[in-house]
């Protein structure tokens, strides 16, 4: 199995089994907020954890899990020549599209719970990404494959507004998270002392209520460039958005209430 493929299982399978650890009790105590995220850009891969994370919704009567399509858009230069990229196949079955643009990251923290329209909550996040795309830098005759993995590590804020008795609510998130190089392999070599660390923003928009599914918008831009600093290349950055779109089964009482 590969290298990244275990990373992103192992987050994923640590914040499951401590949020569902937990949630049996935590789900009453309305000041704790608990959110797992996973996403990814391949057709395949969204579907199936879409599934994955509807039924675990279902069977925590909570709203446990987030789930997102993403998309990552490449902007650089190499000696002011401009760097030419392709995304991977979006409905392909390889493991590298499979898995390309992945996600899965864990959010803890507190929220308020006002019968008034309008509540916040703040909270520490960590999550672990993979992209993998194909970059043509003008000392190549073709295009070669780029893989870089991250761990991005912050925290975070939203306000929500809507009542008790509002059917849609609408959650506006914007957070702040410093990026650590885990991995890389590409046109430079291998390793991730190839990648630079820095700050990224994260933005979020949701909306949710009593109905089937909950969705939304979301970016994701890195403030550094992501290869370390050379003689050759002026400026590489990554900036990803996505649309957020869970299932939320309902099981008895709205799980909203």
């Amino acid at each position: 199995m590969n290298k990244y493929k275990k990373n992103i299982k192992k987050t994923f399978g640590i914040s499951v089994l401590l949020l569902f650890a937990g949630t049996s009790s935590l789900s009453s105590q309305r000041h704790f907020f608990h959110r797992i995220d996973v996403g990814s850009s391949n057709i395949y891969t969204f579907v199936v954890s879409n599934l994955l994370t509807g039924f675990g919704n279902y069977l925590t009567h909570d709203m446990l899990f987030d789930n997102a399509y993403a998309f990552t858009f490449f902007n650089g230069q190499y000696d002011d020549e401009n760097i030419k990229t392709k995304m991977s196949n979006p409905i392909g079955i390889q493991a590298r599209e499979l898995f390309n643009d992945a996600f899965a990251g864990v959010k803890l923290g507190y929220q308020s719970d006002r019968p008034g329209f309008f509540n916040w909550g703040i909270y520490a996040s960590t999550h672990y990404k993979i992209n993998q795309f194909r970059a043509k830098f003008p000392i190549n005759d073709d295009y070669h494959a780029e893989q870089v993995q991250y761990l991005k590590s912050g925290g975070g804020i939203f306000v929500t507004f809507g009542s008790i008795k509002t059917k849609i609510k609408t959650q506006i998130e914007a957070a702040l998270r410093y990026d650590i190089p885990l991995n890389y392999s590409g046109t430079f070599g291998k390793g991730k002392e190839n990648l630079a660390k820095g700050l990224s923003s994260h933005f979020a928009l949701k909306l949710g209520g009593y109905s089937w599914i909950s969705g939304g918008l979301y970016a994701d831009i890195n403030h550094y460039d992501l290869y370390k600093e050379t003689s050759h290349i002026s400026k590489f950055k990554l900036r990803s958005m996505g649309i957020i779109f869970t299932i939320t089964p309902k099981r008895g009482d709205d799980i909203y209430e």
